[in-house]
Formats: C-alpha cells, sequence, structure tokens
C-alpha cells in the first residue's frame, strides 16, 4: 500500500488531466462504431467520456471547419447509440488519410454502456449467424454423399468400441489384435471412402458455377461430416493448421510415417484413413528421388564436377534425405532447400545432415529461410544461388493462379544451367481428384490442373524446350518435367 507522500501525479503537459481514450478497433473488435458529421460516415479511430477522432480521406477539407460545433451521431451496425454536439479542435494526417479529433460540447459518451451495448449486438450477430440455415442451398444429392460418409464413420466408430470394449485390458497381445482389427477395417472403409469421394466429386462439379451452392455445401460439410474425421490426427492437423498455413510439413511427415497415431480404435483408423488418401504426398516424393538418381547418373556420364539440387518450398525434403541414402553417389551433390517455415528447414536439415555427414565430403546440404512473397519473385531470390541442374518444386504451384505459376516456371528456368532440368508438381484435376476432400472437409483450398493446364505453365518458354509430363501411380498429382537444352 502506497502513502500519500508516494503519488506524485502528473508530469509537464500530464499534469492537465484527459479523460482515458480507447481504440475503437481494440475494445470493439466485432462491429465498427461509425460517427456521423455533416451527412457523412466516418469509422470512429479512438474515443473517452468527452471527446473522440475520426478517420476522413485524405482529401477530405477539414482545416477551415477547426473550433466549429457540429452535430453528430454514433452508430454500431444499424443502431444510433448517441446524439449530441462536438467542436472540431485538431486535424492530423494518418497513413494516407487524416485523423480528425472532436470535443463533445453538448452530452457525453458512456464508454461502458456503448462497450456492454457492442457485446450484446455481436452476441446477437453470432447467434443468428450461427443458427442461419442455408442447407436448403445445398444439392440433394450432395447432401446424400455427406450422410452416407457420416453413416460410415459412424458405423466405424461404433464397430471399433465395441471391440476395444470385448477385449479386457489383461487379453495377451490386445494392442497387437486391436491394431490387426483396425488394418482390416480400413481395408474396407478406404474402398467405400473411395467411391463416395468418387460421388461427392461428380456432385460438386454439378454446382461448382453456384457460388451460394458452394459456399452452403462447403458449410454443410465442415458442420457435419468434418467433426467425424477430427478424431484423426492427419484429420485434425489439415483442418486445424495449427502452424498458420495449410499442408505443413507434419502434414506430409505424417505421409511419409505410417504409423497408427491416436488414442482410440477409431482414432487410429482415422489418421490411417487420412494418410491412405495423402498417398500421393509419399509417390510423389519417390518419383522426384528417382528422377534425381537419373539425372545425377546422366550428370556423372557427362563428366560434371557436382551436380546442383534446390528444392523450393521444400518441406521436410524427404526425397533429398532419401536420395542422399539410397544411393551410391556417381558425382558430388549439393542441395539448396528453400522454405518460408523455419521449423520445416530445421527439421529437413536434421533429416539430411547424418547422411552428408556418412558421404564424407561427397555431398553437401544448404538451408535458405525466404518468405512466401520471395517464392514469387524466384528471380530475384535465385541471384543468390548459382545456376543449378535441377530445380524442383512439387506442391508451390498448388497454391499460385495460372499467371503466377507461369511467371515462377519462366524465373525458375532462367536459373537453370545448359541441360537442367525443372520439376514442377500440381494437383490433378480429374473426376477423382482429391478436391471435395481437402477442400470441403477441411477447408484447404488448392489450384488443380489438367494436362493442358501443366503445359500451359510452360508456354511462354522457348518452342525447342522438352516438355513431359509424368503422372504419380496414384493419379492425384502430376509432375512437369523442363529440360533446358545445352
Amino acid at each position: 500500500m502506497k502513502h500519500y507522500e508516494e503519488l506524485t501525479g502528473g508530469e509537464g503537459r500530464r499534469v492537465f488531466y484527459r479523460a482515458e481514450r480507447f481504440r475503437a478497433s481494440v475494445v470493439m473488435r466485432d462491429i465498427s462504431a461509425v460517427v456521423d458529421v455533416k451527412d457523412k460516415s466516418f469509422e470512429i479511430f479512438d474515443m473517452s467520456m468527452s471527446g473522440l477522432s475520426f478517420v476522413s480521406p485524405e482529401k477530405s477539407e477539414w482545416d477551415d471547419e477547426i473550433n466549429q460545433d457540429v452535430p453528430i451521431k454514433l452508430k454500431l451496425g444499424p443502431n444510433e447509440i448517441f446524439q449530441g454536439q462536438g467542436k472540431i479542435c485538431r486535424v492530423e494526417s494518418l497513413e494516407g488519410s487524416k485523423k480528425v479529433a472532436l470535443e463533445l460540447t453538448k452530452g457525453y459518451l458512456d464508454i461502458q454502456s456503448i462497450l456492454d451495448h457492442h457485446d450484446d449486438l455481436a452476441l446477437q450477430n453470432h447467434i443468428k449467424a450461427g443458427l442461419e440455415d442455408h442447407s436448403a442451398e445445398v444439392p440433394a444429392g450432395f447432401k446424400s454423399v455427406i450422410a452416407d460418409a457420416v453413416y460410415l464413420l459412424r458405423s466405424t466408430r461404433e464397430t471399433l468400441g465395441r471391440v476395444e470394449r470385448d477385449l479386457p485390458a489383461d487379453t495377451p497381445r490386445r494392442d497387437e489384435r486391436i491394431q490387426d482389427v483396425i488394418l482390416e477395417c480400413e481395408k474396407q472403409v478406404h474402398a467405400r471412402w473411395k467411391a463416395i469421394s468418387k460421388r461427392g466429386m461428380a456432385e460438386l462439379n454439378g454446382f461448382r458455377k453456384n457460388a451460394k451452392a458452394v459456399k452452403a455445401a462447403k458449410h454443410y460439410t465442415e458442420k457435419t461430416l468434418t467433426p467425424e474425421l477430427l478424431d484423426g490426427a492427419s484429420w485434425w492437423r489439415a483442418y486445424a493448421k495449427p502452424l498458420g498455413y495449410p499442408g505443413d510439413f507434419e502434414v506430409m511427415n505424417f505421409a511419409y510415417n505410417l504409423s497408427l497415431i491416436g488414442d482410440t480404435a477409431y482414432a487410429k483408423l482415422c489418421h490411417k484413413l487420412g494418410t491412405s488418401t495423402g498417398e500421393f504426398i509419399a509417390t510423389r516424393m519417390t518419383l522426384v528421388k528417382q528422377k534425381l538418381a537419373e539425372l545425377s547418373l546422366k550428370a556423372s556420364k557427362d563428366r560434371d564436377e557436382t551436380f546442383k539440387v534446390t528444392s523450393l518450398g521444400c518441406g521436410p525434403a524427404q526425397e533429398a534425405a532419401n536420395f542422399l541414402k539410397g544411393h551410391v553417389l556417381p558425382l558430388p551433390v549439393h542441395f539448396t532447400l528453400i522454405d518460408q517455415d523455419h521449423d520445416a528447414l530445421d527439421y529437413a536439415y536434421k533429416n539430411c545432415y547424418p547422411e552428408v555427414a556418412r558421404l564424407d565430403g561427397r555431398a553437401t546440404v544448404e538451408c535458405l529461410h525466404a518468405t512466401f512473397v520471395e517464392f514469387l519473385a524466384a528471380g530475384n531470390l535465385f541471384k543468390k544461388i548459382e545456376a543449378q541442374d535441377v530445380i524442383y518444386a512439387v506442391g508451390l504451384v498448388d497454391y499460385l493462379s495460372d499467371k503466377r505459376a507461369a511467371r515462377m516456371v519462366n524465373d525458375l528456368y532462367k536459373n537453370l544451367k545448359p541441360g537442367g532440368t525443372l520439376m514442377i508438381g500440381s494437383m490433378r484435376d480429374s473426376d477423382t481428384s482429391l478436391e471435395w476432400q481437402v477442400e470441403y472437409i477441411t477447408d484447404w483450398q488448392l489450384e488443380y490442373r489438367d494436362e493442358q493446364g501443366m503445359l500451359d505453365m510452360a508456354k511462354k518458354l522457348p518452342d525447342h524446350v522438352k516438355r513431359e509430363i509424368i503422372t504419380d501411380s496414384t493419379g492425384h498429382c502430376h509432375i512437369l518435367v523442363i529440360t533446358k537444352p545445352d
């Protein structure tokens, strides 16, 4: 407890008391407060019991209004919450706009009452939005697909739950027996799931041009089907996106490590269903690894001194680690791994470096931490790197428009050595694509391309450049392989 002598008071200008000011965007996050001045509405910047300030366009004229009394009204959404008078006392620049300060000359702002009103209105809006029924806009055929998927998963949950209950804790080899049951169930569940997914894609293709139906179908899926799958770690991570971006390196690691993860048999099966659905991640990785082996052997036969490879958006770089681990290197290899996630680079480096050490000077790995924006300006990014024998980006253009993808392909091509190879992977657009599962269930938006879309990414390259499209064994992704002439 302080003594009166310890209460120091204000110094300088602070000796003049000023009512506490509240930044509107901080205390009223859900609904913006606006002030009406001279028949125009402006967003409130901050406010106190005795005044407020608002943001006005830069070109607006307020200097001539200083010290003039004007009628004002405050609004929260459609509701008027204050009416009074104010005197314009100050105008200052604010990030390309003007901040106009008003001192109230008639009435005062009951801040707590305004905040309570905001919270009540925000709660009402939240309830209204949460309970708003758009299900009538979801096509009946799509609802049938969702219903069948929910029925399959709930039946599976009940079946596996009964197995766990019927096997006492002291049953010999209980965990192994349950694991065998999970794997047997997964075969049947996955077959039915693939059929349901194919139907989901057929329904989606029927209404994808109807924006209202698309939005309603996504909402319907996330409210009904998604929760049934979130016991599975692979589905949860893809949906929750704990690192702030979809398809993080841990999602990819799930596809490489096929362990049964989960606290219950159903959770383990859901996780396995997710990794089976994402099987293309592992098959794509194997395709790239095999291509690296083929190209490194060719470089050796061409008597190159080193084999320089760059992976853009490398993630865990499993193909690099497997390449170093599984092959007798025909010549020294240098990997440059580039990603926007520092944790992904840390994982990739730790995954590769034991092989680098084992190879005793025949391999090196360098990591570059770059932003996604720098990825888009790949020409500038690659100024830090020598011309490469191979550049690959197998999951990056999934997040880029066709125009940006083509620009990136052009930039990367310029940074190849003569005879070098560029590999660009993309999700495959087909009647059995993963769009229904990935976008509707896990809210993970990707670009899907057919064969012509893949070739279009390289349409600005010289005509004599060799182009080849390789499709993985699952049919869910393909790789455009571009070879620069010698």
